[in-house]
């Protein structure tokens, strides 16, 4: 009956406005209370565009549609990925505590924030076989590091890590060298402040081809950034801030920035081209 009808969820949304195949998509992606929720308000053209993607979060549809207004030269797979990680607020606005109980999945960035006094308990520091002098990494992640290392080689490239742990004393010390040199502004996009560093949290490296300055080397052509590239995650390690991502990440590209997040997570930000910041705001927030 007519009646019966009018109580359907395709007749619903289709008074709002929605297409058929609009009704589809929503169905196959929201639950009853979520549908609901999208009869009682005005009907938002570019909707499906959104729920399409994998990582589209439903609480954030608001944001996602409100962003893409203002920024529809940006593409929908990125403005979901900024609203995700909370990139559409200022730098340094809404600052959280880290939560360091994640271990390999501790998430450091512009808006969560380790404590001037952490410091991991598994700090170890590396052998020169594999570091230069005076680097450490947590302990968690030196067999994976090592085996890492050690494929390379066989491979026939000698990598190394150049950088690993740094305190929040010395990563203000950067920071503030960097700032003084640039500005603020230029600096931002450079170094983390204090307490916003990776490097602080002993999983984040940087590793080089040895004896090799890496702002010397070609990275286009880089048979080491090739290998590294392709078979880092195997061994849980990600390229940190990849090229393409700075409105999520807010860093500029830092072609041998890696970071260990465990093989798990490291698959799927490789196979799916994303930042650790989305993987997090995603499977772990």
């Amino acid at each position: 009956s007519e009646a019966n009808l009018r109580k359907t969820v395709e007749y619903r949304l289709g008074e709002v406005g929605y297409t058929e195949n609009e009704v589809k998509s929503i169905k196959e992606v929201f639950d009853e209370k979520q549908i609901e929720e999208l009869i009682s308000k005005p009907y938002k053209k570019d909707l499906t565009k959104f729920i399409k993607e994998k990582y589209f979060i439903y609480d954030n549809l608001e944001r996602y549609l409100s962003y893409y207004a203002d920024n529809s030269d940006i593409d929908i797979k990125t403005i979901i990925g900024i609203i995700n990680v909370g990139s559409d607020q200022k730098w340094y606005t809404n600052v959280t505590d880290s939560d360091t109980s994640k271990n390999e999945l501790i998430l450091v960035n512009r808006y969560n924030k380790l404590s001037e006094g952490y410091v991991p308990e598994d700090l170890m520091e590396l052998p020169g076989s594999y570091s230069y002098e005076g680097n450490y990494v947590r302990e968690i992640m030196y067999d994976d590091l090592a085996s890492m290392l050690n494929a390379a080689k066989g491979a026939g490239y000698t990598l190394v890590v150049s950088l690993g742990y740094r305190s929040y004393e010395e990563q203000m010390g950067a920071y503030e060298e960097m700032a003084d040199s640039y500005g603020t502004e230029d600096a931002d996009t450079i170094a983390a402040r204090a307490g916003h560093s990776e490097y602080q949290t002993g999983l984040s490296t940087l590793i080089v081809p040895i004896y090799q300055n890496e702002d010397d080397i070609d990275i286009k052509t880089s048979a080491e950034y090739a290998w590294l590239s392709k078979n880092a995650y195997k061994y849980g390690f990600i390229l940190r801030y990849p090229e393409g991502k700075v409105k999520i990440t807010g860093f500029n590209t830092d072609n041998w920035r890696y970071r260990y997040v465990g093989k798990k997570a490291a698959k799927v930000i490789y196979e799916d081209g994303i930042t650790f910041d989305e993987y997090y705001a995603y499977y772990i927030k």
